[in-house]
């Protein structure tokens, strides 16, 4: 039987320690229940074009996964380090995250970490994702 999706919108403000404005996007998109989690999936629209841009959560790790003119798969888990490689039209650079808080609750997912890319680190992040099912609904 396949997982039948819910229309959401996206709600997601990253704070980056080096820039005082957070940077915020909306954006609809689809919703999967999991047994032990959840994908969200959306279109970010930026100025190098639309990133199709995916969210799973499994019990502990949260995978952040895009897919166009930038690429990479890169997973978030609680008090770890995680690598993976970033890729954009201009360049290809290691990506390496300390995860600091991972939080998951309904309509909610929260992620803190600190950045380095190609072992220079980029600053502390701070990303909070919500969401709301077609209607208005909370998660």
């Amino acid at each position: 039987m396949a997982i039948e999706p819910k229309r959401v919108r996206v709600r997601q403000k990253t704070t980056i320690s080096e820039i005082a404005e957070p940077i915020e996007l909306q954006a609809d998109g689809l919703y999967y229940e999991l047994k032990t989690g959840f994908i969200i999936t959306f279109d970010q629209e930026r100025e190098d074009g639309v990133v199709p841009t995916t969210i799973k959560y499994t019990t502990g790790r949260l995978a952040l996964i895009c897919k166009g003119p930038i690429e990479m798969n890169h997973s978030f888990i609680e008090g770890r380090l995680t690598q993976s490689l970033y890729k954009n039209p201009y360049m290809s650079m290691t990506m390496a995250t300390t995860t600091e808080r991972l939080d998951v609750a309904d309509g909610r997912c929260r992620f803190a970490y600190e950045l380095s890319m190609n072992d220079d680190l980029a600053g502390s992040y701070e990303v909070d994702v919500t969401w709301t099912f077609e209607g208005g609904d909370e998660a």
